[in-house]
């Protein structure tokens, strides 16, 4: 039968071609490529399977190639020759002959498209990857792109702002018998000192993204810096009615760090737990040591410093994004240039600069919430994790 299965596969070639591409029409595949690839099935059809496999591979290999659209045409027109190698040999032997020589065909056959089926996704993996990988490149020179225009603009929206600043400081003078106009040079002088925080912290974010960021390591004391914050934003909670509670660390917390950064990063943090804290209520700020085992000669573990509020909490999927430039969770038409106003929208950068500067000293920040309820006001918790070093870091100097 092997002999005989041999020949009239041979004999059949041409029909099964023709009968095969007239089915499978406008293909890569030719008449040429589907006779060599019969000449093969005849060959192998009563083959050993693992030489079978063997002979596939090595057709695959160099019939198909790296040519996705070969790949994916081969597939349409195994399958089609498939069908019409079962259909034929029903109309010409008795049934069980027809039965043993297509299992005598069908392993080679479910092979040839394995193997084109799988070159095929290769290939398009491979491509996607790579389409992948340019993208990424894009998305990096597009967003330092973005981070120098920022830092750009920032710097050139210093110098005008301070021109109309000092005309509107010699108005003042000029204007000091004035009471009723001296009202709104403090409005102009509001919103100069707030314009200039903003820019600030776009100069800010902008060093961050261009790693540019200069960390001056000297030794600090962070209960010490804590209440330094917290004396600086007492006038802010009172405007509110929001009691700031500093609980003793308890704990050595003496490190290595940049106090005036630190002291910023802390202040962004708290300032935004008032914002979404109701008057009335309260944010308390705690810490506690963690990671003991991660001590060497160098750090003695971490301390985490923890800003928690009763507030309209965050949702789920907000906890990772408020941290993104721009990120922030609020209604847009809450945007307030208030510091304090109550869930007051900002231009979204706080939480990213105060990540930035903890991570440049070697920590890490993140938010745990409950959920986003403004009835029963489930509140939130940052985790500021800041290493405890025992002497300057080796990057500091």
């Amino acid at each position: 039968m092997a002999e005989g299965l041999n020949l009239w596969l041979r004999q059949q070639a041409a029909i099964l071609c023709t009968a095969t591409l007239r089915r499978a029409p406008n293909m890569l595949v030719d008449e040429d490529d589907l006779f060599e690839f019969l000449a093969l099935l005849a060959e192998n059809a009563t083959a050993l399977p693992e030489m079978q496999l063997a002979n596939v591979q090595s057709w695959a290999i160099t019939s198909i190639g790296h040519d996705a659209r070969g790949a994916y045409d081969w597939l349409v027109v195994l399958r089609v020759l498939k069908q019409e190698v079962a259909a034929r040999m029903e109309r010409q032997f008795p049934p069980h002959e027809a039965l043993r020589s297509m299992r005598q065909m069908d392993d080679i056959l479910t092979y040839a498209l394995i193997e084109a089926s799988q070159l095929a996704t290769d290939i398009q993996r491979a491509d996607l990857l790579e389409h992948m990988v340019q993208l990424r490149e894009r998305e990096d020179q597009l967003e330092a792109t973005k981070s120098k225009f920022v830092a750009v603009a920032a710097h050139e929206l210093k110098t005008p702002l301070t021109i109309i600043e000092g005309y509107t400081n010699i108005l003042r003078a000029e204007l000091k018998e004035e009471p009723r106009l001296g009202v709104y040079l403090d409005g102009l002088s509001n919103g100069f000192r707030r314009m200039r925080e903003i820019i600030s912290d776009l100069i800010d974010v902008s060093l961050l993204d261009l790693k540019s960021f200069e960390i001056k390591y000297h030794e600090v004391n962070l209960e010490r810096t804590v209440l330094m914050v917290a004396d600086s934003l007492d006038r802010y909670f009172a405007e509110r009615n929001v009691d700031l509670v500093i609980t003793p660390f308890e704990t050595e917390s003496r490190t290595y760090g940049d106090e005036e950064k630190l002291k910023k990063a802390l202040t962004k943090v708290i300032m935004n737990a008032l914002k979404y804290t109701p008057d009335g209520r309260h944010v308390t700020v705690t810490a506690m040591p963690v990671r003991h085992n991660e001590t060497s000669d160098d750090m003695g573990g971490f301390l985490d410093i923890q800003v928690v509020d009763r507030g309209i909490g965050i949702e789920a999927d907000n906890l990772l994004t408020i941290f993104n430039k721009f990120g922030s969770a609020a209604d847009v038409s809450l945007h307030s240039s208030s510091k304090t106003k109550f869930k007051g929208g900002g231009p979204g950068l706080g939480l990213p600069i105060a990540k930035g500067i903890i991570e440049a000293h070697g920590g890490q920040i993140w938010a745990e919430s409950p959920g986003y309820d403004e009835e029963k006001c489930p509140g939130s918790t940052f985790h500021i994790e800041l290493p405890l070093w025992l002497k300057e870091p080796m990057w500091g100097i």
